[in-house]
C-alpha cells in the first residue's frame, strides 16, 4: 500500500519462504502441493533436479544470471604462497566434466574470469585449460613431487549444497597430482568469521558463490568478497587496477582495466572459477508473467490469475 512507484503487476503482498537447510530437501513436495507458486532450483539439491524439470517441464523456466561459483586459493602460507602450487590445482582439475556431469548440465563450466559471461568486462576463455600432466610438473617443481611431502592445508565450505562439488575436487587433486585435501563444512556463521579474519589466519582454500548486487565487474573484483581490503589477491598491482578502474569515466578504458586485473587473479591462480550458474525456476501455470533478468526478479510486474 505505501509503494507509490510504477508497476504494472497485480500483487498486494509477496510471502517469501526462507528454506533452511533442515527444510530445503523437502522445497519441491511444498511446490507440488501449491504451497509455493514458485521455486528457484537452487532450493532442490542436484540429485532431484532431474525428476522436477521431467515432472515439471511445461513450468520450468530458465536463463542467466551473473553469478560465479569459485574456489579461492588463498596465499596464507604455505603451499599456496607457491603460484605452482595454486596453478597446479587448477590445472589438475576439469571443470567442463565438473558442471556438464557433476552439475547435471545447470551451469557453464568456469573457464573464463571471475566476472561472470553477460556482464561488462567478461573475459571468455582465459582460465587456465584442464592439464594433468602440467600440473604434475609444476608441482614437483615446487618440492612436491607427486604430492609427497604435501602439507595440510585448511579447505572450509559452509553448506551441504556443496557438498557433491568438494567432493569432486578430492577426488580430481587425489588422482591427477596426488594430493589429498580435506574439506571441513562449518555453519555459515563460522564461515563467515573465518573469511574475514585477517588474511595470515584465513583459511587456505574456501568454495563460494558471488552473485551480482549491481551488473558491474566492479561488484566482482573490489565490493565482493574478492576485493575487501583485506585480500592479498594480486597484491598490489591488482588492487591499483581495480581503484584506477573505480575513478575511470570512460568505459572502454574501464572494462581494459578490470579485464586486466581479472586475468591477474585468473593467471596467478588466486581463485578458480568452477562454474557460471544458471537460474533455473519453476513457475505454476497460474502465475502469467513472471519478469526475470539477469540480475533481478521484478515482483512487482508479477500477474496472477485466478485459481
Amino acid at each position: 500500500p505505501t509503494y507509490h512507484g510504477r508497476f504494472n503487476g497485480n500483487l498486494e503482498r509477496v510471502e517469501l519462504a526462507l528454506l533452511g537447510e533442515d527444510i530445503i530437501g523437502g522445497a519441491i513436495d511444498l511446490y507440488e502441493a501449491g504451497s509455493l507458486d514458485t521455486i528457484d532450483f537452487a532450493s532442490i539439491p542436484v540429485p532431484e533436479r532431474d525428476r522436477a524439470r521431467q515432472a515439471h517441464a511445461g513450468e520450468l523456466i530458465s536463463g542467466p544470471t551473473l553469478s560465479t561459483r569459485w574456489v579461492s586459493c588463498f596465499p596464507t602460507g604455505p603451499p599456496l604462497d607457491d603460484v605452482r602450487v595454486r596453478q597446479a590445482l587448477v590445472l589438475a582439475t576439469d571443470r567442463e566434466t565438473l558442471a556438464d556431469v557433476v552439475l547435471g548440465g545447470y551451469e557453464f563450466p568456469g573457464m573464463g574470469g571471475f566476472v561472470p559471461p553477460g556482464m561488462p568486462g567478461h573475459s571468455p576463455g582465459i582460465g587456465l585449460p584442464y592439464d594433468p600432466e602440467l600440473a604434475r610438473q609444476l608441482l614437483s617443481e615446487a618440492g612436491y613431487p607427486g604430492g609427497r611431502g604435501f602439507p595440510s592445508v585448511e579447505a572450509v565450505t559452509w553448506t551441504p549444497v556443496y557438498e557433491n562439488i568438494f567432493s569432486y575436487l578430492q577426488a580430481q587433486w587425489l588422482e591427477n597430482i596426488g594430493v589429498a585435501i580435506t574439506w571441513q563444512l562449518v555453519d555459515v556463521e563460522t564461515y563467515k568469521s573465518q573469511c574475514q579474519e585477517p588474511w595470515l589466519a584465513h583459511p587456505h582454500l574456501y568454495l563460494s558463490w558471488w552473485v551480482a548486487d549491481y551488473p558491474d565487474p566492479h561488484n566482482f573484483l573490489r565490493v565482493g568478497e574478492a576485493g575487501e581490503t583485506r585480500r592479498p589477491w594480486g597484491g598490489v598491482a591488482h588492487a591499483r587496477l581495480v581503484d584506477k578502474a573505480s575513478q575511470v569515466t570512460d568505459q572502454a578504458e574501464r572494462m581494459e582495466l578490470y579485464r586486466q586485473a581479472d586475468r591477474m587473479l585468473i593467471e596467478g591462480a588466486f581463485i578458480m572459477p568452477i562454474s557460471y550458474p544458471l537460474r533455473h525456476q519453476l513457475i505454476k501455470p497460474w502465475v502469467a508473467r513472471y519478469p526475470l533478468t539477469a540480475a533481478d526478479k521484478f515482483w512487482k510486474d508479477v500477474v496472477i490469475e485466478p485459481h
